[in-house]
């Protein structure tokens, strides 16, 4: 049985591994580079620096997950357990647990980002600044006319190809129609909302309206049933093994409990909203953007909080 699970894991991070490669080489495709008109307003926003560099934006969103996870995994308390067996089924129990939530964390990550490579490679959208970047050749615009009857009312009033850009960096030009979506806001929030889903289960926070109240005794009794305990216990269940309370009464939550696992979800929205007021993605494209990575990480989230893959 431990082998199977060894071998099933291995598999899942290959394929998480596989998928991001994948992911990244779909980055060098050039997109569906489309027609514009270079007096489309919303396409002349100005170059200017990024206030969130790439590697800060590594850090917060993929980097500063797994570490949160490691570190309340490894610093969580598990059940009091009497015996030397026992505190070594504990430990494994918690390595088994943090690998699971390592994986939805790759999941969420590893699907994201090939959706919004593939999507950005396929629409083609030119982002807001896009001509700046181009820097179009406009004393020649009729050579490079596709179409258009503008032109009736003034010879800049056309559509035109990206053979009218005198940038030569074929990279930038490249970057410059991947608007949609935006893989910042997608990244983000696959890695902190999957922060926040993970911490608000660990603690016991309920996100959604639930049919039952959240009480302790709901919680069911897993001491002898190994093949079935949730590989990312929350709280409650981890300290229900001590006591058993007799009244049905709500577990009170401290405040710090309440506000923590939302930090993440409000440095998701800050991550998102720099790449809007930076002029590289249209608003529509960082709602998209943040969509796509708020359902990853809920699926990756659900696929490894119950037991039901250890069978």
């Amino acid at each position: 049985m431990a082998s199977r699970q060894l071998i099933k894991h291995a598999t899942d991070w290959a394929v998480i591994l596989i998928s991001i490669i994948a992911a990244l080489l779909l980055s060098d495709v050039n997109p569906d580079f489309h027609t514009f008109c270079v007096l489309d307003m919303n396409l002349s926003y100005p170059f200017r620096p990024s206030k969130l560099s790439l590697p800060v934006f590594i850090l917060l969103s993929i980097i500063l997950p797994v570490i949160t996870i490691i570190l309340v995994t490894i610093f969580t308390p598990f059940p009091s357990i009497q015996n030397s067996e026992r505190n070594s089924r504990a430990r494994i129990r918690k390595l088994r647990s943090l690998n699971a939530a390592l994986l939805g964390l790759g999941v969420s990550l590893g699907t994201s980002t090939v959706v919004f490579t593939g999507v950005k490679s396929l629409t083609g959208k030119p982002r807001p600044n896009m001509l700046s970047i181009c820097d179009p050749d406009l004393e020649n615009i009729v050579k490079y006319t596709v179409g258009g009857v503008g032109v009736e009312f003034n010879r800049l009033w056309v559509m035109v190809t990206l053979d009218i850009c005198r940038q030569r960096d074929t990279a930038a030009l490249r970057d410059a129609f991947r608007s949609f979506p935006s893989g910042y806001a997608t990244i983000a929030f696959a890695g902190l909302w999957y922060l926040s889903l993970f911490l608000c289960h660990r603690f016991g926070v309920e996100i959604l309206p639930s049919s039952s109240p959240r009480n302790i005794q709901n919680i069911p009794r897993l001491e002898n049933d190994e093949q079935h305990e949730p590989l990312l216990p929350s709280e409650a269940q981890l300290n229900d093994r001590a006591s058993r309370p007799d009244s049905n009464q709500l577990e009170a939550l401290p405040v710090y409990k309440l506000l923590l696992p939302y930090v993440p979800l409000g440095l998701a929205i800050f991550i998102a909203g720099t790449r809007y007021f930076d002029f590289r993605n249209h608003g529509f494209d960082v709602l998209a953007g943040a969509f796509v990575g708020s359902v990853t990480s809920y699926v990756g989230f659900k696929m490894y909080s119950t037991g039901n893959l250890l069978t």
